[in-house]
């Protein structure tokens, strides 16, 4: 299998924090001038804003380093930023996307974050395989990885939103979620998705299922319901399908349902559909 990163898309550097020391991103030009990367370049951007992460210009960060990473490689930003980062109270994530492609039309969005400081790298992920180049569904690549990152350096012990102000640092809070017109290999897809990618989520377990494509789960999350909608919207929007022709979801209190036609075939990389 020959696998290989397409370009460097973006290079980010942010502060991890307790407090308003938190640095911001900063996304380097992308390599590769191609619609996909730089549309992915976008949405990521506007992806870690809306999950409260703050943006810094890559300005400020070259007059920081008193050198330019326009045409910088990862190896070349790392020898640049360590001594940067090295004086820095707090840890800096160095994070690289590209796209991996396994002789398949459809390329996979990928995502890793290396600790300056220490070179490390902290988080990896990828995504579902980018179906087509629509905006959709680069935005919901993007939040897809966006989450993953999140998730991924919060378990690894890093801080990077004020506890109170990010939107799955609460209460916990117990949600009934119901898959209606899946069957066992779908739910299974979208639990994975859900327990690898959504932040906040403590656990989730099987409540009841009366046949083979309904089900009902216990969401134990400290994200907001209507985050969850949110992420549950996009996370249906990379699998190609599209709300109110192809699925609906429906929020009550704290019951969410996910409800497609059985005939409608989804997650077909997972569940060879």
């Amino acid at each position: 299998m020959r696998t290989f990163i397409i370009g460097l898309l973006a290079n980010i550097f942010f502060s991890l924090s307790y407090a308003q020391a938190l640095d911001s991103v900063l996304l380097a030009p992308a390599s590769t001038k191609t619609m996909p990367i730089e549309r992915l370049h976008h949405e990521l951007e506007a992806a870690l804003l809306d999950i409260g992460v703050s943006v810094k210009s890559r300005t400020f960060i070259e007059n920081e380093l008193d050198q330019s990473l326009n045409n910088a490689s990862i190896a070349d930003i790392i020898n640049i930023a360590k001594p940067y980062a090295e004086g820095l109270p707090d840890s800096l994530i160095l994070v690289q996307i590209g796209l991996i492609e396994n002789n398949s039309p459809y390329p996979d969005p990928y995502l890793k974050a290396i600790d300056l400081k220490t070179g490390d790298v902290v988080a990896q992920s990828t995504t579902l395989p980018l179906l087509d180049t629509s905006s959709n569904s680069i935005a919901a690549a993007a939040a897809a990885l966006t989450r993953s990152l999140e998730k991924r350096l919060e378990k690894a012990g890093y801080e990077t939103h004020i506890s109170d102000v990010k939107p799955w640092g609460g209460k916990a809070q117990l949600l009934r979620l119901s898959f209606e017109g899946f069957d066992g290999c779908e739910q299974e897809a979208a639990i994975q998705i859900i327990e690898n990618e959504f932040p906040g989520v403590i656990n989730i377990d099987l409540e009841k299922a009366p046949n083979h494509n309904y089900a009902i789960y216990q969401l134990n999350t400290t994200a907001q319901t209507q985050r969850i909608r949110k992420w549950l919207q996009l996370m249906m929007v990379e699998t190609g399908l599209r709300l109110g022709d192809d699925y609906n979801i429906y929020v009550n209190n704290q019951n969410i349902r996910l409800k497609k036609p059985d005939i409608v075939e989804i997650f077909w990389f997972q569940c060879g559909s």
